[in-house]
């Protein structure tokens, strides 16, 4: 499946993934437990609008794993006072299994944190697109064999050093925006400058980056150690891109482009094939391409560059 196939077989999810879905905000009064919710959390939970609503019952319409996890956070946040952003497994009360994106900030009264609130976001069309855009760049990769192996015999090295076992790692696919198009306006010799001036530039800000290595015309992978969550990296690769993407001057001429970037997070423990983050990463550019480039997605982050605090608010 070339890239064309691919856009054209993403594209109906991925617009599906950015259709209007619940949404809503919440409260918790810590003092007594009690919820404070607008219609569109109802409607996510698929519960009458207005009607009373309990922690314990909605703490039942979390799967398992979801719930420990957001408990854990929960505590962590009450007791430190940082918000956080979760995505998290439930079964509405009409049976559907959904996706919901939970942010929580943490408010305070004379020193003490008195609630807890946020938003909650119906977000299984966005599921589905990553699930979809993964599966199929698994299948057809467009990362050369040769870099594949190199990155993952880099990773493979770095899970075998127990000392390092809970560290964070994230790989990230730079690619310049429609490079077929500055050959053409520009001629081949510019397109290598570029593609050279691109390679320095990601040398010279990631010195300390496992491995960088080009993996396509147009694109390069890089694997660093990572100390953040997601919404870390996306907001340290932002920063980078305006660097990466600097004009380039040639003679009289001064070259303006963009680039894009996929990325993805993953531990070293647990992690049982090494292949699969290039999926992760890869469908993560393929899902900024279809924003129209010029952007970063990280996988399985937010498909629209919609901040935690306009959510929250």
């Amino acid at each position: 499946m070339d890239s064309q196939q691919l856009i054209a077989a993403t594209r109906p999810l991925y617009e599906r993934s950015l259709a209007p879905a619940a949404l809503g905000a919440w409260e918790c009064n810590l003092a007594n437990e009690t919820l404070s919710w607008t219609d569109g959390v109802y409607d996510l939970f698929s519960l009458q609008r207005g009607s009373e609503i309990y922690r314990k019952a909605t703490l039942d319409l979390y799967e398992e794993g979801s719930r420990r996890e957001m408990e854990q956070h929960r505590s962590n946040a009450i007791r430190t006072g940082q918000g956080f952003a979760l995505d998290c497994r439930i079964r509405a009360v009409n049976g559907d299994k959904r996706w919901m994106r939970l942010i929580v900030g943490v408010g305070y009264q004379h020193g003490r944190p008195s609630r807890i609130f946020g938003s909650k976001q119906d977000v299984t069309a966005e599921k589905g697109l990553w699930n979809s855009v993964s599966s199929l760049t698994r299948a057809e990769s467009p990362t050369s064999p040769a870099a594949r192996r190199s990155f993952t015999d880099i990773l493979r090295q770095v899970r075998q050093d127990r000392g390092r076992a809970s560290e964070c790692l994230a790989l990230a696919i730079f690619e310049i925006d429609r490079f077929p198009t500055i050959v053409e306006n520009h001629g081949r010799a510019a397109g290598d400058d570029i593609i050279r001036c691109f390679g320095e530039r990601l040398r010279r800000l990631f010195p300390d980056a496992l491995a960088i290595d080009q993996t396509g015309p147009s694109a390069f992978a890089l694997l660093l150690r990572m100390p953040g969550d997601k919404g870390y990296l996306a907001s340290m690769l932002a920063g980078t891109r305006k660097l990466l993407c600097r004009p380039i001057p040639r003679g009289y001429l001064v070259i303006d482009f963009t680039a894009s970037i996929g990325a993805a997070l993953l531990k070293t423990e647990g992690y049982c094939e090494q292949n699969e983050i290039f999926a992760e990463a890869e469908a993560a550019l393929h899902v900024a391409g279809l924003a129209g480039g010029d952007c970063i997605r990280v996988f399985d982050g937010p498909v629209t560059a919609v901040s935690r605090a306009a959510l929250a608010g």
